[in-house]
């Protein structure tokens, strides 16, 4: 760890540590002091005759003379800190009674810090860690604010996320002079989901998984939580928060769809309401799930952001000046570096820049902006119709990206001194290097530099804080050891001043280090002790391990993906100095380990995919053997479960019941099934039961899923019925590609069409049930009811006469609704032999009978003919046939009764799905419908 202590100072502190990785623990440290800008270095003291382990250093970000050292003995039962407050020139050490995980010193006031224990609890200091106070227990690493200046009122209160009695987690605050279970207070009722408190600026923000899915909340200003209103079909997997600049909020939602993109949504100033920014950009899993996002906000200018996109696998980039609302492809230089043509033009070449991070922190990153350098952009790309790997050209703008230049043809590290007025580049490659480029005109020319007289392997560049610093060093190593006794040498250097490193400032691979061992209370050696004699050597006999034990830390066995476990194996016979380990994790994961029940120490691990793990141990040594098995369940909570089964059904008809499930957790979840007035459920493995319903009447079906301490459910009501007449029914191609597969689009899909029939055939939607069918492609099923009971010769012909009336509008093609993109959709019946005339249940029954009414009717029409002529009422009769003509005319068959098309366009989710809220940029709605008579009368 390299750190100069700040603006106007000379003073750079180098840290060094010594791993040992079979013991899984730094061994030894030594810490390195220089007041000359790195000219010189002196090895710091800080306990003499005593070893002396420094895991980290912080500075105080308001008073760079103020530095706290976190130092643990071997044995880690002495945990101390060493403060200073002359920027390490003397230290004082002081005991604590916790071993400190992270500390976080106090935005505004330089001697309050927050320190965070391995033991998950939260400690205060008011001075600067003499003085130690425990706050709260049971707190989520790396979810623990300080008071934001400017929006809490109180410059001393603490924003925490904690886990209580029962074991979830919730949202709660304290002031650090009075925090006690009786003075916290919880801004949110109710609990939210692990590790997803961020406290940002104006903004907090959390989510919290209820029964059906994840909820994401956001106050603004410390205002009332509210939902985070994405749009409908967003159903996000994931969400992060890009920026909080300017009363906005971008996030990055991981959708439904999306395995490695993300969409960006651009939130109203109170971070309520959302709004699609752009699709698809790209992102990657790095080393601990940490989720890396393909945008940069450029420094310097507001507003400003680059962005990759992925589209049929190709990633090109794009720049917005306007936070969003409008994104173009990056201009090409017309000339290379050398002044020759380039042939790269729009639309089919571009510029395209590699957006990702380095994971070191002393290293610029692929794309270099600085907040006191506006303008001023510098990242290695490509030219051409895509972004290539391979390819890492560098190129600068110097006005925010609207003209770019080439500078060099590989990748460099990026150092911006002075404003910008002075750039420092050196390559990034795995050769040693003596060479360094300069330029003082924004990339048009470069100057060269040797910084040293043999070539090193560079690490990095840092620079003086301040925004008017000439001053840098860079640093790395001269040569790898040669032999056991070199070892590595550091060097570092200052703008145009060679620097005379310090030796073993980097300690080689080859270090070796005695251990002092002890005799451990389960070695038993035969025989006593004769004090009269003088003491004999005795060898103690090997004996085999015994009573080998693995088991997780704080005995949990059911844990989630990407969550540290840490597995502690003990042993409770046996020699253990000459016993090996042999760990199988169950992923794949396997090590040989020795000293492993003496240190003490866990093992670390976390696994990325839902399953069980089987976790085995096997401790051996010439005297025998001992084996120690552990199963691990991983799997994610339930966020959300929908009870999917056909909402009408005939008598005895074999139906499905699926629960589908997010996320799946195959193997993992236990089904439960309620059917009708049962007390005893059904208990499956799978997500899918069949069934049969032997009476008429409504049947509610009821499903729980539990997967470890997870439980969800839904339920619904199903139909059962013994006459009914199902349609086919089918879409364009177009609606496959918009189609997320979820039910609550399949449902609101399923309205749209319902409402768009019944409109224009005038059937009651009560008696059309539109049920729109799982996967690809997209299929649906319309459900024709019989209405409430009439006469019997009435209630046949307008039953006939409806289905008659919705398969001419279907085949008519005038059923069809608007896709987000302008996008027409047009609803059809779907021709297949075994679908096309299939009933429902008692359907075939129920069709035999309107054959059978229609005949007893014509039969019964020519007996009242035959009889008209001598009997009276002929006129009656009269009148009421022609009244039934007029009933069974269909306006859609006579164009003179049309009325213009309306143009009704709305959103599906305006009023299908009321707790469904957002600024639905989900599936359209256009209603090309005519104005009709209600010509049936059921």
């Amino acid at each position: 760890m390299v750190h100069w202590t700040g603006e106007n100072s000379s003073v750079i502190l180098i840290l060094t540590k010594y791993y040992h990785a079979d013991m899984g623990k730094v061994l030894e440290s030594s810490l390195w002091r220089s007041s000359d800008f790195g000219t010189t270095y002196t090895k710091l003291t800080l306990q003499p005759g005593v070893t002396t382990v420094i895991d980290n250093f912080y500075i105080c970000p308001t008073n760079k003379r103020k530095i706290i050292l976190v130092s643990s003995s071997l044995s880690d039962r002495d945990q101390s800190l060493f403060l200073s407050t002359d920027e390490g020139a003397t230290f004082q050490k002081q005991l604590i009674p916790f071993s400190v995980e992270t500390l976080i010193f106090h935005p505004k006031e330089e001697d309050k810090v927050l320190a965070y224990s391995k033991e998950s609890r939260l400690y205060v200091t008011s001075d600067l860690g003499k003085k130690w106070t425990l706050l709260q227990e049971r707190v989520t690493k790396d979810h623990v604010f300080w008071a934001v200046s400017g929006v809490d009122a109180n410059p001393d209160l603490v924003h925490m996320e904690a886990q209580d009695l029962g074991g979830g987690f919730r949202y709660v605050t304290c002031h650090i002079h009075n925090c006690s279970d009786k003075t916290l207070a919880a801004p949110f009722a109710g609990p939210v989901d692990r590790s997803s408190l961020t406290v940002q600026d104006d903004y907090i923000f959390f989510k919290a998984t209820s029964t059906n899915r994840t909820k994401y909340y956001v106050s603004y200003r410390r205002s009332e939580f509210v939902l985070m209103k994405l749009p409908k079909y967003a159903l996000p997997k994931d969400l992060q928060i890009v920026s909080t600049d300017e009363n906005q909020v971008l996030v990055a939602v991981q959708e439904w769809h999306q395995t490695d993109t993300y969409t960006l949504y651009q939130s109203d100033p109170r971070g309520e309401r959302y709004s699609l920014v752009l699709e698809a950009v790209r992102s990657s899993r790095q080393a601990g799930e940490s989720v890396v996002i393909d945008i940069l906000e450029v420094r310097g200018v507001k507003g400003v952001f680059l962005a990759n996109q992925k589209v049929d696998g190709k990633v090109v980039t794009l720049i917005t000046y306007n936070k969003g609302r409008d994104w173009d492809r990056l201009r090409p230089p017309s000339t290379d570096m050398n002044g020759k043509p380039t042939n790269c033009k729009p639309p089919d070449c571009h510029l395209h820049l590699h957006l990702r991070w380095a994971d070191n922190p002393y290293v610029s990153g692929t794309v270099h902006t600085k907040d006191t350098a506006p303008g001023l952009i510098m990242g290695a790309g490509n030219l051409g119709s895509q972004l290539v790997e391979y390819k890492e050209e560098m190129y600068i703008t110097s006005d925010c990206g609207h003209s770019w230049r080439q500078v060099f043809e590989e990748e460099h590290h990026i150092l911006y001194l002075d404003h910008g007025g002075v750039i420092v580049a050196i390559k990034d490659t795995s050769i040693p290097l003596k060479i360094l480029k300069f330029s003082v005109d924004e990339g048009l020319t470069w100057s060269t530099h040797n910084f040293t007289s043999t070539s090193v392997f560079v690490d990095g560049l840092l620079s003086e804080p301040g925004d008017e610093t000439l001053v840098m060093t860079d640093y790395g190593f001269e040569r790898s050891p040669s032999s056991d006794s070199e070892a590595n040498k550091c060097f570092a250097n200052f703008w145009f001043n060679p620097l005379a490193p310090p030796d073993d400032c980097v300690l080689g691979q080859t270090y070796t280090s005695s251990l002092g061992y002890r005799k451990v209370v389960s070695n038993t050696c035969e025989g006593g002790v004769d004090l009269q004699q003088s003491p004999t050597p005795l060898q103690c006999p090997l004996t085999p391990p015994r009573g080998l034990q693995v088991r997780v830390r704080g005995q949990a066995v059911a844990v989630r993906p990407g969550e540290d476990v840490l597995f502690e194996v003990r042993q409770e016979q046996g020699d253990v100095l000459t016993t090996k380990y042999q760990v199988d994790l169950g992923d794949g994961f396997k090590a040989m380990y020795v000293n492993l029940t003496l240190t003490g120490e866990p093992i670390r691990h976390r696994y990325e995919s839902p399953g069980i793990y089987r976790v085995s141990v096997r401790a051996e040594n010439t005297a025998g053997h001992d084996e120690a098995v552990l199963f691990v369940q991983v799997n994610s909570p339930l966020q959300a479960l929908y009870l999917e089964v056909v909402p009408v059904v005939g008598i005895n008809q074999e139906v499905n019941l699926t629960a589908v499930l997010l996320p799946p957790n195959p193997n993992l979840t236990v089904f439960y099934w309620w059917i009708g007035h049962s007390l005893q459920p059904l208990l499956s493995l799978d997500n899918s039961v069949a069934t049969r319903f032997a009476d008429t009447g409504d049947v509610r079906v009821t499903v729980q899923a539990a997967c470890g301490n997870s439980v969800l459910q839904d339920s619904t009501v199903v139909r059962v019925l013994d006459q009914f007449q199902v349609v086919p029914l089918q879409f364009s191609r177009a609606l496959d590609a918009h189609n997320p597969n979820t039910p609550e689009w399949r449902e609101d899909v399923g309205l749209v069409v319902t409402r768009l029939l019944s409109k224009e055939t005038g059937v009651p939607e009560e008696l059309l049930v539109t049920v729109v069918r799982p996967g690809l492609p997209t299929l649906a099923d319309l459900y024709v009811l019989l209405p409430s009971p009439r006469p019997m010769r009435k209630r046949s012909i307008t039953s006939d006469k409806r289905l008659m009336a919705i398969r001419q509008v279907l085949n008519a093609q005038k059923i069809s609704f608007l896709l987000r993109g302008g996008v027409r959709v047009l609803v059809a019946v779907r021709d297949v032999d075994t679908d096309s005339q299939r009933p429902g249940g008692g359907g075939g029954y129920w069709a035999v009978a309107v054959l059978f009414v229609i005949g007893l009717f014509a039969v019964g029409a020519f007996i009242l003919y035959k009889f008209k002529r001598k009997r009276p009422g002929r006129t009656v009769y009269a009148q009421m046939h022609n009244e039934k003509e007029q009933e069974m005319t269909s306006p859609v068959s006579h164009s003179q009764g049309a009325q213009s098309p309306i143009q009704g366009e709305g959103f599906i989710d305006g009023d299908l799905d009321s707790q469904t809220l957002g600024n639905h940029s989900g599936v359209v709605l256009s209603i090309n419908s005519r104005e009709m008579h209600s010509y049936l009368v059921s």
